[in-house]
């Protein structure tokens, strides 16, 4: 599992990562270790080409976000299945309003996060509202489901997401580590 809490981050020199060498998010993933958002792995990967989950996103946003409230109680119908690294994560974006899980009462912590997911979880994280109608201009606008539309719209807007080549937003994929860590670092930079 990864190991993404805060307090396992130590003062130590950047780790150099056997696996993130001239790789287009290179510098991102340097920041994002840096500013403590998320590390790598006990074996010296970084991995970021590795698909995140539902729980990893939510721990490196609250990593990012850093806040201060100790979060709510967890009520999902699968809170069991929340690693312990990842329940005060989880608690306090419920407590935030960030996320709020699944119609079926379920958050699926080990489902892979997609790019929709993400954007939808950082526009509340900058306090947009929805904009269900919101012009997207990404090549593949009607592959970007309803729900998220206004989210991307935003996100893509304030320069937090910039889609893939030939201008596709690929809102189903599963979104990398690489792609986490350099959506959060936009994110932080719209926040300041």
């Amino acid at each position: 599992m990864i190991i993404d809490e805060p307090s396992m981050v130590s003062d130590k020199p950047l780790p150099s990562f056997s696996d993130i060498s001239e790789y287009w998010a290179e510098a991102n993933i340097k920041q994002a270790v840096r500013a403590r958002i998320v590390n790598g792995y006990p074996d010296g990967t970084f991995k970021p080409k590795a698909t995140v989950t539902q729980a990893e996103f939510v721990v490196m946003l609250m990593n990012a976000l850093k806040p201060q409230a100790e979060g709510n109680a967890l009520t999902f119908t699968d809170s069991a299945k929340i690693g312990a690294w990842a329940q005060k994560s989880i608690s306090q974006a419920v407590q935030a309003g960030l996320i709020h899980g699944y119609e079926d009462g379920s958050l699926r912590p080990d489902a892979e996060i997609t790019p929709a997911e993400m954007a939808v979880v950082i526009a509340k994280a900058l306090g947009q509202s929805d904009e269900a109608n919101a012009a997207v201009s990404f090549a593949d606008d009607r592959d970007i489901p309803a729900w998220a539309k206004g989210s991307v719209a935003f996100v893509q807007k304030k320069g937090i997401v910039q889609g893939k080549s030939n201008n596709i937003f690929a809102p189903q994929k599963h979104a990398t580590r690489a792609e986490a860590v350099t959506v959060l670092l936009n994110m932080l930079a719209q926040m300041n």
